[in-house]
Formats: C-alpha cells, sequence, structure tokens
C-alpha cells in the first residue's frame, strides 16, 4: 500500500512541472521588415512584449531585413524600433509570419544645429493635474528667422512618443486663438531630469541615436527602472510671431498644448516674467 501512495505523490508533484513545460513551449515566427519605399531594413530591433509592455525575447532583422527568433505566446505583439523610424508594435494574434513597413520619423531640418539661446524654469506657469506647476522650457534658434519651444512632457509608458504634429494653442486675453504652432519632430522619451539634460541629449531623442555610448537614449520596450521619461516636443515659432507677442504681452494671455478646452491637460498662463525672458531670447 505504501509504494502506492508513494507513486501518487510523484504524479501529483510532477503534473505542474509538464504543465509549466507546456506552457512555456517556444513557437518560431519570421518576417522581413521594409521602409515606405520598399527597401529592406537592417538591424531593426524586433521584440516579444505583452499587453504590460514586458519584453520576452528580441532580435534583429539581418541585413535583408529579415528576422526570425521564437516566442513565448502568439498572442502577444511584436515590436519593432530603428534609428530613424517610428517605433510600431504589430499584434501577432496567432500568426507566425509578418511583412513590416516602418514609416520614417519626422525630424526638423534644424534639429542638430539648432542653439539654445535660453532655458528657463519660469519660462511658463500653468494647470496639471488641477494643480499649478512651473514648467521647464527652452526657447532655441532654429535659423535668424524661426525659433522653437522645448517643453519636457512625461511620458506614461516606455513604447510613448510626442509625436510630430501635435499642437501648442496660443490663446489672448479673451480666449480666441490667436496662434497654432506645430511641433516639427517625432520626439522619443529620455531618460533623466529635463534639469540634468543638456542639448546634445535631446536632439539624439529626435535622431534616434544613443548620446556618446550612454544609456541615457530609451529604447522602446526596455526597462526604465525607477527613473522617469520625458520628450521634448520641439513648437516652432517665427520671429516675428514672437516679437509681436513682446510688444502686445496680451496676445500670450494662455498657452495650452493641443486643446484648451480640457482644464486638466496642460494650460499654460504666462507671467510678465515670460514676456522679458522672451525679449532676453530676441536679443541674443
Amino acid at each position: 500500500m505504501r509504494p502506492l501512495i508513494l507513486f501518487l505523490i510523484s504524479l501529483i508533484c510532477c503534473a505542474p512541472i509538464r504543465s509549466q513545460k507546456k506552457n512555456t513551449t517556444l513557437t518560431g515566427v519570421s518576417g522581413v521588415v521594409y521602409d515606405s519605399g520598399n527597401a529592406c531594413i537592417a538591424k531593426v530591433s524586433v521584440r516579444e512584449i505583452d499587453g504590460n509592455h514586458r519584453v520576452y525575447n528580441q532580435t534583429k532583422t539581418d541585413r535583408n531585413g529579415l528576422f526570425s527568433f521564437r516566442v513565448r505566446d502568439t498572442q502577444h505583439s511584436l515590436q519593432f524600433s530603428a534609428p530613424g523610424f517610428r517605433t510600431l508594435t504589430h499584434k501577432m494574434l496567432g500568426q507566425n509570419k509578418f511583412r513590416v513597413r516602418m514609416e520614417r520619423r519626422r525630424t526638423s531640418p534644424y534639429v542638430e544645429t539648432a542653439k539654445v539661446v535660453l532655458k528657463s524654469d519660469r519660462l511658463f506657469n500653468g494647470h496639471y493635474l488641477g494643480e499649478v506647476v512651473r514648467q521647464q522650457a527652452w526657447i532655441e534658434k532654429m535659423c535668424d528667422s524661426l525659433y522653437a519651444f522645448i517643453i519636457p512632457v512625461q511620458m506614461d509608458k516606455p513604447v510613448d512618443e510626442y509625436s510630430a504634429g501635435r499642437k501648442l494653442i496660443v490663446l489672448d486675453d479673451v480666449g480666441q486663438q490667436v496662434m497654432l504652432l506645430e511641433n516639427v519632430v517625432d520626439a522619443y522619451p529620455i531618460l533623466g531630469d529635463p534639469d540634468d539634460i543638456d542639448q546634445s541629449e535631446i536632439v539624439q531623442t529626435y535622431i534616434g541615436l544613443e548620446h556618446g555610448g550612454a544609456d541615457s537614449y530609451y529604447a522602446p520596450g526596455g526597462d526604465s527602472g525607477s527613473e522617469k521619461l520625458y520628450s521634448y516636443p520641439h513648437f516652432q515659432i517665427s520671429r516675428a510671431q514672437m516679437e509681436q507677442i513682446c510688444e502686445k504681452p496680451e496676445l500670450l494671455s494662455r498657452i495650452a498644448v493641443d486643446t484648451y478646452r480640457a482644464n486638466n491637460y496642460w494650460n499654460f498662463f504666462p507671467t510678465d516674467k515670460t514676456i522679458s525672458l522672451f525679449r532676453k531670447a530676441l536679443e541674443k
């Protein structure tokens, strides 16, 4: 009787092990990655991620844009990222063969040569999530006639980017829209507090390269740990518009990112200090 009991116990103990092995069986997937001109893209990072953006397995495409590796679950997603291209997340939905097209990132021709003429934590005050905050910001000279506001935006998830085309709306003292400034770059997150980030590191977030071999550029899908992620949208404004605001401060009654209808979404209210900083930037 005792040998029979020991045998049954061994079966019970081994069952979870066999079940676990079954659940972790890897499945082979493969595919090709190409751009909008049908040219294959080499050295694209391909990651298997779940709904919480956890990375399980990863590989890179070869010189012909081909990839092949084994994944834990074909109900997960594949995430594709490469310098110069917008990160793409593709649900596998049980498939194992893929043809993936990646779009080039939108980058201003000025970002690598632009000169920071002013950096201040008092350029804008504002509301965010019901609290009054003081917003770190830069004014950058792109050329003789163009400037840009760079406003750090904390990102919630590692795959987030601050896309080109999003708007900065300028309102006058009666709430009428007087200017619409466009974000001219795709800005991926970078690790670290804006106070500690310099201009060369900000440029890396636009062109998608690591800064000096350091781990400052944040590869989407990785693990940021406890450090906060910030993107640096690049809102273009002309010199003439800045001069107009300095002459008529009432035009700069409020600046809102994307929409002024959402009370808890970055709504900036400039102060007299803002105008003096604008004048200072134009004099440089």
